[in-house]
């Protein structure tokens, strides 16, 4: 069901981890510096001058300790982007040997999107469900699946609709167009589909999938169903029984394109994959072709974590109804 990840392969995945996570403080800080500091002349007075984002502020007049403080962030300003620099470019090269060494198996697409959700700052609203967790979960155990459980062309994205806080980004095409503005940032060929606007596929026929809760009572469901009210965006579809999703832990793992790239993808607790999977399967309604797939990628998963993950007690895990958590007696 899965084998260990060769020495080679894991040292490499570490190193170019560490290096990610090195770049990521590196950008955190040269955030602190971003915009400019300047002197500017007011009616014969020297101010000293902070502007960010087009916002403009004075902080006061020429002054020792306003000279301290342009000094230090001009000083500060300097030292953080050459150091992002320098970093930036080691994170290429980690990339490269990625590629060379043909570490990642997530495809590329599902690496850009997770990055581009990360950069526009709401990440957190969503998570990755269906077969592509199966890249986290293998990554985090240092093994990789064996057989075709994790083939797929398409991606589906679960959106938290429960949070009513707006969704405030720094990335003009996510506030401007939505979803499908970010994803055709990483593919410009992708467009929402006419008749089946919760998805959007590209030329090459990869389909991302967008999908939220649907509430107990369709009677009381206020949620919007679009994450932007914006036109040719994504329209959510609502699918039964995402709360035990939802409601279960999240689960957090850096994983690897194919051509190398990396990004932190948010997922569900794998003990819930392997109890959703286990109940789809047991669908009267499922598609008769995708049932013995629903059961393979669950009883591979349940298999890891008995052998690699025995902390992760499905015990521990009270989200999902008591007859669903029985089906892992026959597992």
């Amino acid at each position: 069901m899965f084998i260990d990840l060769d020495e080679t392969l894991a040292k490499q995945y570490i190193d170019a981890t560490q290096t990610r996570a090195v770049l990521l403080d590196a950008e955190n800080r040269a955030r602190q510096y971003r915009g400019s500091m300047y002197w500017r002349t007011t009616k014969g007075r020297e101010y000293l001058i902070k502007e960010t984002a087009g916002i403009v502020k004075s902080l006061g007049a020429r002054s020792p300790e306003n000279e301290a403080i342009h000094a230090e962030f001009l000083t500060r300003k300097s030292a953080t982007a050459e150091r992002r620099k320098s970093l930036a470019a080691a994170m290429k090269r980690q990339e490269r040997v990625n590629a060379a060494l043909r570490l990642g198996r997530t495809p590329n697409v599902v690496v850009g999107l997770l990055n581009a959700l990360e950069k526009a700052g709401i990440a957190d609203h969503f998570m990755v469900i269906g077969t592509n967790a199966l890249y986290a979960y293998e990554t985090h155990a240092g093994v990789r699946f064996t057989g075709d459980i994790k083939a797929t062309t398409d991606v589906d994205l679960l959106w938290d609709s429960r949070k009513y806080l707006s969704l405030v980004s720094n990335d003009p095409d996510f506030n401007e167009r939505g979803l499908i503005g970010l994803l055709k940032k990483v593919d410009s060929s992708f467009a929402v589909l006419a008749d089946e606007s919760y998805r959007a596929a590209n030329s090459c026929g990869y389909l991302v999938d967008l999908i939220k809760r649907r509430p107990p009572s369709l009677f009381d469901d206020h949620e919007k169903q679009q994450v932007q009210a914006v036109e040719d965006d994504f329209w959510a579809a609502k699918i039964v029984n995402m709360d035990w999703l939802l409601s279960s832990p999240k689960f957090r793992q850096v994983v690897v394109g194919i051509n190398g790239g990396m990004a932190e993808m948010i997922t569900v607790d794998p003990r819930a994959f392997v109890l959703f999977k286990l109940y789809m399967a047991g669908r009267d309604n499922r598609d008769p072709v995708k049932k013995p797939r629903d059961y393979a990628q669950a009883r591979a998963l349940y298999q890891l974590i008995r052998e690699r993950l025995p902390h992760l007690a499905f015990e521990r895990l009270h989200v999902f109804p008591v007859q669903v958590r029985q089906m892992l007696e026959g597992i």
